[in-house]
């Protein structure tokens, strides 16, 4: 990653207060090592899960809703920013703008990140807050002093304004709205300008009841299924572990390797159809992907979960009544069943 801009602007409002006051910085913020520590906790905390996603309503912009596309079409050429400082002067007035009426809100400090990755560049903007800390000085007292909490982030956007420039047909906007209640989440989203916001974990869903409805129509073997699913399911994880989105075209290329051309395009067409409506690219979470490979379920009285490789063999299935069997138990299991059965 390599550091194009960085600046922090100050937001100050109470949640009793109608009003909010703009402290700007006058210029960006000089990149040393400290910075970059900085920006890489801030990058590493928006990438961990629970991303949602989407695109700009009116990707060039409008003085109707958010002005934010339309500040990115006057001050990004594709190449870099003309005036960083200013620009971000002026999201953050268009921040205000959509905090000021929500009652209750408050305010912070915005955090303005413009970097690249290989070729492509990307925004991140950071809501911010300050906590009490405490430093021990040199003569070994104790300072109560002011501190940017860095233990999570409160909401954050990035665009990828390469994919926005090109008018890309895939979610170029990632964001996280954290625990923000929903009034607060939808100033927002509202600042953003963002339409239709997707959450990863429906995104994941989606690709997994995609993956089995796929195998139930193909009429896939139990054993070539599992390992379809197994496939799928690391090729995400890596993906999740490198913070990319999810291909839709490199899942079907998985597809190709197990079976044929022909179920690729099948595949592809069944993620396209009113069923699934997926994207070309999705963002995707852990926790979702496990459907892929384990069975699970819970009652009241009984929670259940296993490797979906041990159906068949150390679990069986009998859709006549219903039931499992299970031949070959964990040993912790089995102890607690052996000292509690000796007991009675």
């Amino acid at each position: 990653m390599s550091i194009s801009n960085l600046i922090i602007h100050e937001v100050q409002k109470q949640s009793n207060d109608s009003k909010a006051l703009l402290i700007a910085r006058p210029n960006a913020i000089e990149i040393d090592d400290q910075t970059k520590q900085f920006s890489a906790k801030i990058t590493d905390l928006f990438n961990r899960s629970g991303m949602n996603t989407g695109k700009f309503s009116n990707p060039n912009g409008s003085e109707d809703g958010s002005k934010l596309p339309k500040l990115l079409v006057e001050y990004f050429d594709g190449d870099g920013f003309r005036d960083f400082a200013e620009f971000s002067k002026a999201c953050a007035v268009e921040y205000i703008r959509h905090l000021e009426p929500v009652e209750g809100a408050e305010g912070g400090l915005l955090w303005f990140h413009h970097y690249q990755v290989n070729e492509a560049h990307f925004l991140l903007v950071a809501l911010l807050k300050r906590k009490q800390g405490v430093v021990l000085n040199t003569d070994l007292s104790l300072e109560q002093i002011n501190q940017v909490e860095m233990d999570k982030l409160h909401m954050a956007m990035r665009i990828n304004l390469t994919a926005w420039k090109a008018q890309d047909d895939a979610r170029y906007i990632a964001f996280r709205l954290g625990r923000a209640l929903k009034p607060e989440s939808d100033y927002f989203t509202a600042f953003l300008g963002c339409n239709e916001p997707v959450q990863a974990a429906r995104e994941t869903r989606k690709l997994v009841e995609l993956t089995t409805a796929f195998c139930q129509e193909k009429s896939v073997p139990q054993k070539a299924a599992l390992e379809l699913k197994k496939a799928v399911s690391e090729h995400c994880l890596e993906k999740v572990e490198d913070r990319e989105p999810v291909e839709l075209t490199d899942i079907a290329d998985r597809v190709k390797e197990y079976f044929s051309p022909e179920d690729a395009s099948s595949f592809l067409e069944l993620a396209a159809s009113e069923s699934f409506q997926l994207e070309k690219e999705i963002f995707v979470e852990k926790a979702g992907l496990r459907k892929l490979t384990r069975y699970s379920g819970s009652n009241r009285s009984l929670s259940l979960s296993f490797d979906s490789d041990l159906l068949g063999d150390a679990i069986r299935f009998d859709e006549t009544t219903n039931s499992l069997t299970i031949t070959d138990l964990p040993k912790s299991l089995l102890n607690q069943l052996r000292k509690n059965i000796s007991t009675k």
